[in-house]
């Protein structure tokens, strides 16, 4: 049986211009949501290593292994996008 994924995942995005036009609509059709309805969401976003990063040994513990949870947005590849309610 295969684990599903939350009901507030959007998308994944890489960091680039593309990723950041739909990460910057997303906002906006949030932003246009909160106006108009009685609920309030927002936008989070989580960072993903991807393959071959460089900034992954910053990451890493004592024992070796990887803190793969804590990766900050500068730090990674690509962006998990998520809506939450407030």
């Amino acid at each position: 049986m295969m684990k599903e994924r939350t009901k507030r995942y959007v998308a994944t995005v890489k960091k680039d211009a593309h990723g950041d036009f739909f990460l910057k609509a997303i906002r906006k059709i949030v932003k246009f949501l909160n106006a108009h309805i009685d609920h309030t969401y927002y936008v989070k976003c989580h960072g993903r290593f991807g393959k071959n990063n460089p900034n992954i040994e910053r990451y890493r513990m004592p024992s070796g292994r990887i803190n793969y949870r804590e990766c900050r947005l500068e730090d990674a590849q690509r962006l998990d996008i998520y809506i939450y309610q407030r």
